[in-house]
């Protein structure tokens, strides 16, 4: 029996924006059963209506970029483009990577259904808690700039008409349609409606990244939490056996080693979505930087007004990745320093050369990377967001 008897709507409670979210695309795992054959071809069904939403704009755009001739109308339609790309390869990793992501679930629900006392609960409720608040601030960002722009802001803006007296109607994404004219209805209406619900698939894409790594990399900060708990109670506490000290002693190593194979398994599963997101981001903000000042020069508030926004979630999405992995890191600072700074000359007999082991693995480094290349931390954001205005400039001297 569990110790945890609540443990399953723990669960459900810090999954439940990024489940609904990955549910739409087909792409959350079952944790306790396999799939019935109808749940198969419900999810089958799901990835090939979300792949052809994204196809849908995707290869219509390239077209558009690959025949328009202006160079300014070219450098704005990059960012759409490859928002596209971005979406296609998160999607394609969260399929391939599913039962890695089914394996982390499960270690956390291990983790929950052995809680043994209520401030070990609480503690790990409260870093859920901001696990969801991160997913809920994705969300509002990602689909409120995102739809608005697909639909409000499409609708607002006035129909051109060109000097063959041929009126066009604006498209959320620019596309280019060889075997039809889509200024024609209904044609122009069944695609502003793919391009919205593809809009819906690729957003959901973005926040259901970023929730599956707040619900994990906000759990293993909560379990570092408890592992200093662990290593302040082996000292504190007065032994009556010498039995006390090494079980203590035990649950504290093993405690420790799951942390770190739940963080190598993390580590795994979402370095190459975080690296597409970190590199994507960085080029999409320097470009957006250019649309901005080209809309202001042409005096086009209402374009400005999009593209600020869109620039804004861009930024507020990469926020949250580092922002999760530098909690990581502060949380594994905190191991570190209890680890040096435990009282080991109060254990009993010579227990305390045991705890040199703990002190070794406490200080190696544990932090979450963008495929290896870069740590999610203020300091990656930073060196985004410097590298993204450096390359605007390089831009706008080249283009002016």
């Amino acid at each position: 029996m569990p110790f945890n008897e609540h443990y399953q709507n723990d669960i459900m409670y810090i999954t439940q924006i990024t489940r609904n979210v990955l549910s739409l695309i087909g792409v959350w795992p079952l944790l306790n059963r396999e799939r019935s054959t109808g749940e198969k071809i419900r999810q089958f069904l799901l990835i090939i209506i979300s792949y052809a939403l994204l196809y849908c704009v995707l290869i219509p755009g390239v077209l558009f970029w690959l025949i328009e001739h202006r160079a300014h109308i070219r450098i704005q339609t990059i960012p759409l483009v490859l928002y596209g790309f971005m979406a296609t390869s998160k999607y394609g990793n969260l399929i391939y990577r599913e039962k890695q992501i089914k394996r982390c679930l499960k270690h956390i629900e291990e983790d929950w259904k052995n809680v043994m006392g209520v401030d070990t609960r609480d503690t790990m409720i409260e870093s859920a808690k901001t696990g969801r608040r991160l997913v809920a601030l994705c969300g509002v960002f990602m689909y409120g700039s995102g739809l608005s722009f697909r639909s409000f802001l499409q609708l607002t803006k006035q129909k051109i008409v060109t000097a063959q007296n041929i009126t066009i109607r604006p498209l959320p994404c620019p596309a280019y349609f060889v075997f039809f004219d889509v200024q024609i209805s209904p044609a122009y209406e069944m695609v502003f409606l793919i391009q919205f619900l593809s809009g819906i698939v690729t957003y959901s894409i973005t926040v259901g990244v970023c929730g599956l790594a707040a619900v994990f990399v906000m759990h293993a900060c909560s379990q570092l939490k408890i592992l200093v708990e662990l290593m302040r109670n082996l000292v504190e506490e007065k032994w009556k056996e010498k039995d006390d000290v090494d079980k203590k002693l035990a649950e504290m190593v093993e405690h420790q080693i799951r942390v770190r194979n739940f963080l190598q398994l993390v580590e795994r599963t979402l370095q190459q979505v975080c690296l597409i997101e970190l590199l994507g981001c960085t080029i999409i903000l320097c470009l957006l930087g250019y649309c901005i000042i080209t809309e202001w020069e042409n005096s086009n508030p209402l374009a400005i007004c999009f593209y600020f926004i869109s620039l804004s979630s861009m930024v507020i999405n990469m926020f949250l990745f580092c922002y999760t992995g530098e909690q990581l890191s502060v949380q594994a600072d905190k191991v570190a320093s209890t680890s040096c700074d435990l009282e080991w000359y109060r254990l009993p007999d010579k227990k305390a050369r045991e705890i040199v082991l703990v002190m070794i693995m406490s200080n190696l480094p544990t932090k979450i990377t963008a495929g290896k290349i870069m740590d999610l931390s203020f300091k990656t954001f930073g060196d985004v967001v410097k590298t993204s205005v450096t390359y605007f400039n390089m831009i706008r001297n080249v283009t002016h």
